[in-house]
């Protein structure tokens, strides 16, 4: 593929992000058939960077978190989710944003995540480091966690994993892409999610790995991002981390007994 033009991805995210924010006045909810938020700011946007992405990149296919996939292409895939953080959104709270992944060669190959509230933008490109704005950042690594270092994790992994053995902070933030995100920065030590999506994922898992910090399910093994495409979402509880850290959390956190996974088609809460 040709090469990624990042000041692009990044200023679609940010005139995306802004256009949300200022439709907020007008903001329309309703439920989906999975009873998850959806409004008229989601739909548009998405098919406003399908369109942009497309007529800049037509060679890359798209796939969107309200429409799913969209195009096929020959040069990877734009996985996009318009507002991640939708319930965030229409209930006031500032962690929401527009998240634009390219997956090429079976990895996260760059992307933008974009918060309006906040006027953060976390970008990256495989191989070039990752920031936030015009900060490069850089996971901080330790064997030991404090009893006030923050963690992040999805509500979904709250309720289903045993959490009593681990020691600091619980933090869930209602975005799974600012939770990867502030783990990049060290503002969260680490993130645990569970079946979760690759348009979620696909942009700030490379801003976390480019950061410093790995993706592995709790087992050790890697998260792979073409299996997420494939199947619609991670299969089992993950952990994005440092590598010690990474280790440690694996080590403290199991699977509460009792707890299932969500059938499909089921309520995925954040």
């Amino acid at each position: 593929m040709s090469e990624l033009d990042i000041e692009f991805v990044k200023s679609l995210a940010r005139e995306a992000g802004d256009r949300a924010l200022a439709m907020i006045g007008d903001i329309r909810p309703e439920f989906k058939a999975d009873q998850s938020l959806v409004t008229h700011i989601d739909r548009e946007t998405e098919q406003s960077l399908r369109a942009k992405l497309a007529e800049r990149y037509p060679l890359i296919g798209f796939q969107g978190e309200e429409y799913g996939r969209a195009a096929t292409g020959s040069d990877g895939l734009w996985a996009v989710d318009p507002i991640d953080g939708t319930t965030n959104m229409v209930y006031g709270l500032p962690s929401w944003g527009v998240s634009i992944g390219l997956i090429a060669n079976g990895s996260p190959a760059g992307g933008a995540f974009y918060m309006p509230r906040t006027r953060e933008m976390f970008w990256a490109v495989r191989g070039h480091g990752a920031y936030c704005n015009d900060r490069r950042l850089k996971a901080v690594d330790r064997s030991a966690l404090h009893v006030e270092d923050t963690l992040g994790f999805t509500s979904t992994a709250i309720r289903t994993l045993d959490l009593s053995g681990l020691t600091g902070r619980l933090r869930s933030l209602g975005s799974i892409a600012a939770e990867v995100c502030y783990t990049a920065g060290s503002q969260l030590c680490s993130h645990v999610g569970c079946f979760e999506g690759a348009n979620d994922l696909a942009a700030a898992l490379c801003i976390a790995t480019e950061a410093g910090c790995e993706a592995t399910y709790l087992t050790g093994e890697p998260l792979q991002i073409n299996d997420m495409v494939r199947d619609g979402r991670t299969r089992a509880p993950f952990v994005v981390a440092p590598p010690q850290l990474a280790a440690l959390i694996r080590s403290m956190v199991r699977p509460r007994e009792g707890a299932a996974p969500p059938r499909a088609g089921e309520t995925i809460p954040r």
